[in-house]
């Protein structure tokens, strides 16, 4: 995964949390070859709702960034797949939470090509006093997730 190195390189921890059920969350964590991040499947949208992430009307997707991402994607060989019970419609948010559990960065995706670059996270991360950065449970290894 883009930044992963960097990422624990600052002394963070990724998080990803997906709105699919913890089965096919734990599939796709494979697929996607996620190493140690921790992933959390929230199908209620728990966290999505409790930081104001937003649902697009089902048309987003002739927006021309989100139209241009999706072409380039299937370019490049990828091929968008729909699991049934997937929201498609969840966008995302991306957040760097410090050591006392406060929100120091957060951009709400306006649609599903809004994402922070991978680089500005970890520069946020390196902007923090390394006593504030995230650090994984030393008893729990970082593998250990809560999925099947």
């Amino acid at each position: 995964m883009e930044a992963a190195e960097d990422i624990d390189a600052a002394g963070a921890r990724l998080v990803v949390v997906t709105p699919q059920s913890a089965d096919r969350a734990a599939t796709w964590r494979e697929e996607v070859s996620l190493g140690e991040a921790l992933v959390i499947a929230d199908p209620e949208r728990t966290l999505y709702k409790a930081l104001g992430a937003r649902r697009p009307k089902p048309l987003w997707v002739l927006r021309p960034r989100v139209a241009a991402v999706g072409i380039r994607a299937i370019l490049a060989g990828d091929r968008p797949g729909v699991t049934k019970g997937d929201d498609t419609l969840q966008l995302g948010a991306d957040v760097v939470v410090d050591k006392d559990g406060q929100i120091v960065f957060l951009h709400l995706a306006s649609d599903a090509a809004d994402r922070t670059p991978p680089a500005e996270l970890v520069a946020v991360l390196r902007g923090l006093d390394s006593s504030t950065v995230p650090q994984a449970d030393p008893v729990a290894p970082a593998a250990a997730t809560p999925l099947p």
